[in-house]
């Protein structure tokens, strides 16, 4: 439990609160024994069955206000001499726990939404920056329409808001006040347990905007290479003459959307409707998508992987080639598939180009054995 687990930390940095709380609890120990001890001796002799075990439980149970009932007095003396008093400390006992346990729950919920606490979740998405919170949520959303990341926790990392905004849930978002150009921070969000982390610009018309994802893009490479973390990063750029610095940060993707606007426009104006095609092909939501996948095909012709698709009850397209880091649209057919190289496939589900390279290898085999 993440209370728990700050409560601990707490407790941890704050020498003078574990001693109180230790005295406490040696006081409520010491207390529950010598009120049990008074209660028996007010009320063994008329309580035949009164054990110093039952008389210590009722003192516990006392304290604690519960009062099961099973053990009470039946003696003046037991009733205002020692009941009375054994409830008046333990309210007071109970109540000074309760109001210590209140006040760190509202620090720690205030710190939570301001960003102070360290992110314990794993499998979680960071989002450094955070040019809006519109942005946010159509991103996160266009995610968790994948199957993998439907349920997807996310961390938005930025020292430019002081809290988390109330149209972000909390069930679905953590907020870490700070820089992500800082480690510091960047540990905060635990990005060693991290599947994942969008590097969005800030202010794209800020002049230092590609500098600073560049900062925090170095500083994520380092961290992944020096404790082998396992986390992807997709990086958003402003200007596309910044492409070749942001690549020697080892991002696993960068998009820039400068000059794809104005192509689209051109598009549209040439081919009415290419827009919503793209917006199609592009979004989870509805149609297909492209996906680049790895291939045990190595060997095969285009044209026989085309051949095996039409044959397939999947609705699926093979379009390109990725080969040695270099992308061919609408390849030859007669180009063969190399280890390493990636397809390019237009399909509604992932899975569809699966069961297709199955029916290819059985295929091969059969021909290997006749």
């Amino acid at each position: 439990m993440p209370f728990f687990q700050h409560f601990l930390r707490w407790l941890k940095q704050h020498r003078l609160a574990r001693l109180r709380l230790f005295r406490i609890f040696l006081l409520a120990v010491g207390l529950n024994i010598m009120f049990g001890l008074l209660f028996y001796l007010a009320e063994h002799r008329i309580q035949t069955g009164l054990g110093l075990l039952d008389a210590i439980w009722w003192a516990m149970v006392t304290m604690t206000t519960v009062g099961y009932g099973d053990f009470y007095p039946q003696t003046n003396c037991g009733r205002f001499l020692i009941a009375y008093p054994c409830m008046l400390v333990g309210i007071a006992i109970v109540g000074y726990l309760l109001g210590m346990a209140a006040e760190q729950f509202f620090e720690y919920t205030s710190k939570k939404k301001r960003g102070f606490v360290q992110i314990t979740r794993e499998n979680h998405i960071i989002i450094c920056n955070f040019p809006s919170a519109d942005k946010i949520r159509r991103l996160t959303s266009e995610l968790r329409l994948h199957p993998l990341y439907e349920k997807t926790f996310f961390v938005i990392v930025s020292d430019t808001i002081d809290r988390l905004p109330d149209s972000l849930p909390e069930n679905n978002f953590a907020f870490v006040y700070g820089s992500p150009t800082c480690e510091t921070t960047l540990q905060k969000a635990n990005l060693k347990n991290a599947a994942g982390v969008f590097i969005l610009t800030g202010d794209p018309a800020g002049s230092d905007a590609d500098a600073i994802t560049f900062a925090i893009a170095s500083i994520i490479d380092l961290l992944r290479r020096e404790h082998q973390y396992p986390c992807k990063v997709v990086a958003e750029l402003s200007h596309r003459e910044k492409l070749p610095l942001l690549r020697k940060a080892r991002v696993d993707g960068i998009v820039t959307p400068e000059g794809l606007t104005d192509c689209l426009l051109a598009q549209e104006f040439l081919y009415p409707g290419i827009h919503e095609i793209i917006t199609q092909i592009v979004s989870n939501e509805i149609g297909s998508q492209f996906y680049i996948l790895a291939t045990r095909l190595a060997g095969h012709r285009v044209a026989d992987i085309q051949v095996a698709v039409l044959k397939h009850p999947a609705n699926l397209q093979v379009i390109g080639i990725i080969k040695k880091g270099r992308t061919f649209l609408n390849p030859a057919k007669d180009s063969r598939i190399e280890p390493g190289d990636k397809l390019i496939i237009l399909a509604e589900s992932r899975r569809d180009f699966s069961a297709i390279e199955d029916d290819i290898l059985k295929n091969r085999e059969a021909v290997q054995r006749s």
